[in-house]
């Protein structure tokens, strides 16, 4: 019989972020939790749309207007920050709009609604973090489908001069 062996460092054990599993484990938690998030904040905002008197059939507008700019602005300032470009106007308006769809989704949920109900708290509390999640998993996906940036190669070492000499 042969006895396990046992690592010494626990490095056997340990688990490689670098592994292709765990990086579409990681991928396909973003995307969920996005969808969710997106589809949470988008049902919200549609009902703002009525808010804003639009007809029913256009109330798809209102999220389009603020939710999905919320997620293109965030993977273009990741492009730009790729490219070593500061966009520091591009942050205060990806921060802007997450205040408003925030605040929005809060509102809806409790306009009209009992509010000394904590389910009611609870609720609004919930569709407000929709748009937060929208931001962080944009930030994430981007982060994880990106390549890291290569460091930079060290200088070549200059190779001495050849002359002709008596040898040749």
């Amino acid at each position: 019989m042969s006895r396990a062996v046992k690592h010494r460092t626990g490095a056997g054990a340990a688990i490689n972020p670098d592994h292709v599993v765990m990086h579409r484990a990681i991928v396909l938690g973003v995307a969920v939790t996005l969808l969710a998030a997106v589809m949470t904040s988008w049902h919200g905002l549609s009902l703002i749309g009525e808010w804003q008197g639009l007809p029913e059939p256009m109330r798809w507008l209102t999220p389009v207007m603020v939710d999905v700019p919320l997620v293109v602005l965030t993977a273009a300032r990741g492009a730009l920050a790729k490219r070593g470009i500061r966009a520091r106007g591009m942050l205060a308006g990806i921060v802007a709009l997450t205040v408003f769809s925030s605040a929005a989704n809060v509102a809806h949920t409790l306009a009209g609604a009992d509010l000394a109900s904590v389910p009611v708290w609870c609720g609004a509390v919930t569709n407000g973090l929709a748009p937060w999640l929208i931001l962080a998993m944009t930030e994430v996906l981007w982060l994880v489908v990106t390549r890291p940036p290569t460091p930079p190669r060290a200088p070549a070492k200059p190779r001495p001069k050849r002359t002709k000499g008596a040898g040749s």
